[in-house]
C-alpha cells in the first residue's frame, strides 16, 4: 500500500491528487461533511477558526468534535451523520492551521492555543445547553486541555466525553515515538522550518514521505476511498502545522485534567492495531478516569474513526444515553 501511494505521489500524478484534495471541502460529496446546517468562522486571537453545525440549533445537547493531527473536521463525517438520528447537534471545529481555519506560524501551534480556539467557538456557537466533548488523537489531548482549563460556567455544562486513540501523557512516551522521533521525520521537521506554509510543490514533497508512512500504520482500512480521504487531509495541511504541533505532541501531558474528568460520563476507544497511541496509552487514561468505559476495536489502527465508524458512533451513543 505504501508503495502504491509513493507511485501516486510522483510529479506525474500530482494532477490526480490535486483533484482529490481540491474537492475535500465540497459539502455535496462524501467522504466529508454534507448537508451542513450552518457554517462560518469565529474571529479568535486574530485568526479565523472554522466551524460547522449539523442538526437543530435548539437541540438539548451539543456534541463538540475536535479532530486529530493533520486532519480536519471532515474526518468526523460518519459520526456527524449518526447524530442526525439523535436529539443532539454536532458542532465541528477545524483547529488552527487545519482545514479551513487560518494558517499560523509553527510557534503558534500548541495544544493550549488549539483548546482556546475551541473554547472561543463554544462561547459563540453553543453558549447554553449540555455539552459532550469528542476528541481524536491530538484532538483528544486538546479535549483534555479544554476540560481542565474551561471556565467554570462552561465546564459545568460539559456532561460527558469520548476520547479516541489519544493520550494523557506526552505522545512520545509510547507508540508515536516510533514515528515522531525517527531520524527521517526529524529531518522532515527541519525541512518544514525552512519552508513557507502553503507551497503546493513543497506540500506534495512532504506528502511523498508522510502518506506512505501513514499508509503502513493504517493498513487496516477496509476501503481505499477512506484511505485516499485521509491522505487528502494530509495534503491539505500546511507545512507550518506539521512542524508546529510536532514539538508540543512530543512533550505535552494532561494529567491535570484528571480531577475534572472524574466528574464526567465517558468512553475511551482505541484500536487493537494502533501503534501511534496504543492500548497502553488508553489504559493510563482510564487509570486517571475510572468512571470511563474503555473499548478496544479489533483490527483497527489509529484512524479508527474512519476504519470502524460504527464502533465510534456506538460509543458516542452510550455517552449520550448516560447523560
Amino acid at each position: 500500500m505504501a508503495r502504491s501511494w509513493l507511485k501516486r505521489l510522483r510529479p506525474s500524478h500530482r494532477a490526480e491528487l490535486e483533484k482529490l484534495y481540491g474537492g475535500l471541502h465540497d459539502p455535496s460529496t462524501e467522504p466529508g461533511l454534507t448537508q451542513i446546517s450552518a457554517s462560518g468562522t469565529v474571529d479568535h486571537d486574530g485568526l479565523d477558526i472554522a466551524w460547522y453545525e449539523i442538526g437543530q440549533a435548539d437541540a438539548p445537547v451539543t456534541v463538540v468534535f475536535i479532530h486529530g493531527y493533520c486532519l480536519s473536521a471532515e474526518a468526523y463525517y460518519d459520526q456527524a451523520n449518526y447524530l442526525r438520528g439523535r436529539n443532539a447537534r454536532a458542532l465541528l471545529v477545524d483547529l488552527r492551521g487545519h482545514g479551513q481555519s487560518s494558517t499560523v506560524a509553527p510557534e503558534e501551534c500548541t495544544v493550549d492555543t488549539a483548546a482556546n480556539d475551541v473554547l472561543a467557538v463554544i462561547r459563540e456557537r453553543a453558549p447554553r445547553g449540555k455539552l459532550v466533548i469528542v476528541g481524536h488523537s491530538l484532538g483528544g489531548m486538546v479535549a483534555l486541555n479544554l476540560i481542565r482549563r474551561a471556565p467554570v460556567e462552561v465546564y459545568e455544562r460539559i456532561k460527558g466525553a469520548l476520547l479516541i486513540s489519544t493520550s494523557m501523557r506526552r505522545f512520545a512516551a509510547k507508540g508515536v515515538a516510533q514515528i515522531l522521533q525517527s531520524k527521517s521525520l526529524h529531518a522532515l521537521y527541519r525541512l518544514c522550518l525552512r519552508l513557507p506554509g502553503r507551497v503546493d510543490s513543497a506540500r506534495f514533497e512532504i506528502a511523498r514521505f508522510i502518506a506512505p508512512l501513514f499508509a503502513v500504520t493504517l493498513a487496516g482500512f477496509p476501503q481505499m476511498e477512506k484511505l485516499q480521504f485521509h491522505v487528502a487531509m494530509l495534503l491539505d495541511t500546511p507545512l507550518a502545522s506539521y512542524s508546529g504541533f510536532f514539538d508540543d505532541l512530543l512533550e505535552h501531558a494532561e494529567y491535570g485534567a484528571a480531577e475534572r474528568l472524574a466528574q464526567l460520563q465517558g468512553e475511551v476507544v482505541v484500536g487493537t492495531a494502533d501503534i501511534v497511541t496504543p492500548r497502553s496509552q488508553s489504559e493510563v487514561l482510564c487509570e486517571h478516569w475510572p468512571a470511563a468505559n474503555m473499548q478496544t476495536v479489533d483490527g483497527s489502527g489509529h484512524m479508527v474513526i474512519l476504519e470502524d465508524p460504527e464502533a465510534i458512533s456506538a460509543a458516542l451513543g452510550r455517552v449520550l444515553d448516560a447523560i
